[in-house]
Order: structure tokens, then sequence, then C-alpha cells
């Protein structure tokens, strides 16, 4: 019964120090949107950024300290998902690339988002390096998982849905500089 109650307040204790720290993780960032999100092939894409971000395995993205933005497009499943994905499942191995023009100065940045995950769930994101304030349009090009050799059962008993075609989502909004 000792042994009991010690294990007990041991957990307590240990979930007690990791909740500030998860409460602290969330709180340390701030997601601005872009635009309302799009509802396409039975998935809702939306765009968000937010601060620059130190990521691992370091360089394969901008470093923090030289972008302006940390650019997210966060992909999940809504009802009726014909490919296996629950409503809310983030979708994986989807390749996601970006057009961004800024419309006050013709100025277009491309470039492909990658995935990957942080306190808040799996996304696709990177940093960039914006060309100045202004009036935004943002388009996401997305593939199917089968471009990067993501199988699906097709049998009768285990099979889903064929995957959908590439598909664009846009969004317009008004850039104003974090810092």
């Amino acid at each position: 019964m000792k042994m009991n109650r010690t294990l007990l307040r041991s957990t307590c204790l240990i979930a007690a120090m990791g909740l500030p720290m998860a409460a602290g993780a969330q709180a340390e960032f701030k997601e601005y949107p872009i635009g309302e999100p799009v509802e396409m092939n039975t998935l809702e894409v939306a765009a968000v950024y937010l601060a620059p971000i130190d990521m691992e395995p370091r360089g394969i993205d901008l470093p923090a300290a030289e972008a302006d933005i940390h650019l997210e497009a966060d992909i999940h499943a809504l009802q009726g998902n014909p490919n296996g994905f629950g409503v809310g499942e983030w979708v994986p191995s989807l390749t996601v690339s970006y057009r961004l023009e800024n419309l006050d100065t013709g100025r277009v940045l491309t470039g492909n988002l990658m995935p990957m995950v942080a306190v808040d769930g799996p996304h696709y994101g990177s940093n960039i390096k914006m060309p100045g304030a202004g009036n935004y349009r943002l388009v996401y090009n997305v593939d199917p998982p089968s471009r990067q050799g993501f199988g699906r059962h097709t049998d009768e008993a285990s099979g889903v849905g064929k995957w959908f075609q590439p598909f664009e989502a846009e969004f317009a909004f008004e850039y104003v500089p974090l810092n």
C-alpha cells in the first residue's frame, strides 16, 4: 500500500511539473489566420502564419533568424473522406507547394512546404522571408499522397477510394510585419 501511495505521489508530481511546460509551450506562439479555410475533395485546408521557428534537423529550412514568418498549411479530413481518414485527422504524404504574391508590388515567392510537427499537431510548413508588408494572394497547390508513393488498399474488403486530383486552395490577406 505504501509503495502504491509513493508511486501515486511520484506520478502526480511528474504530471504537475509537465503541465506548466506544456501550457507554456503553447502560449509562446500566436498563429495569424490567412483568410478562411477552404473545403475541397473532403479536405479542409487552412492557412496560418506565425513568428519564424527553429527546426530540426538543422538546415532543412531557412533559419528562423533569417525569416519573417513560418507559413503553415493545416490539412485535415472532413466528414465522408473516402480515403480512410477520420474527421479532423491530418492527411500525411501530401505534396504542398505555395505561390505567394504581393499584390502591391507584384513580387512573387514560390516554394514547398515540408511535413513537420509542433505542439499543436502535424502540419506542412516553411520559414519564409517576406517581400515586405502589403496585400497578398497565397495559393497552395496540393498533390495527393500517391505522388510520394503512399499506397492505398484497393480490394473490396479493405480498400479506400481513389486519391483526389491535384487542386489549388487560394487565400487573400494583408501582411503586417510581426516585428
